[in-house]
């Protein structure tokens, strides 16, 4: 009987018990705090019409680092020897070679690109093609090998 009362007692206590926000919802409160748009990040690293390429660090920790990559024409074949990478299209379209291979890619688009692996983008629109590359290591921007430098 003292078993029915107490587990009684304790199904009525946790009805009352607040849920625990997770770490994921803390994380995103302390980074609500700095964060910044995609709009924002754009007008604060305006590229000129000058420049065909432009890179942009927008954030580093210990394993990787985040960049802003904005392309009027073509990037140049090359590859990073000790980096990995992962492109995530915003807006444009274009070409992507990848090794080998290559198509279509453009806003929405995730491309993963393994160390070792020769690539290139080409932007097929009048606007500039926008992209957030993530490195793994971060990037200090030596590790990066152009294909006339083979």
């Amino acid at each position: 009987m003292k078993t029915l009362i107490f587990g009684t007692l304790c199904l009525a206590l946790t009805g009352c018990v607040t849920v625990t926000r997770t770490v994921f919802y803390q994380m995103n409160e302390v980074d609500r705090v700095s964060s910044k748009s995609l709009k924002r990040m754009l007008w604060e690293n305006e590229i000129s019409r000058e420049e065909s390429i432009l890179t942009s660090q927008i954030l580093r920790g210990d394993l990787a680092s985040y960049h802003l990559i904005q392309l009027r024409g073509a990037e140049k074949n090359h590859m990073h020897e000790f980096h990995d990478l992962a492109v995530f299209v915003q807006s444009g379209s274009g070409t992507m070679f990848l090794g080998n291979e290559s198509f279509k890619a453009g806003s929405g688009s995730v491309i993963f690109i393994p160390h070792g692996t020769w690539h290139a983008f080409v932007n097929s629109g009048p606007e500039p093609a926008v992209a957030i590359a993530v490195y793994s290591p971060g990037f200090d921007g030596k590790d990066i090998r152009y294909e006339e430098e083979r």
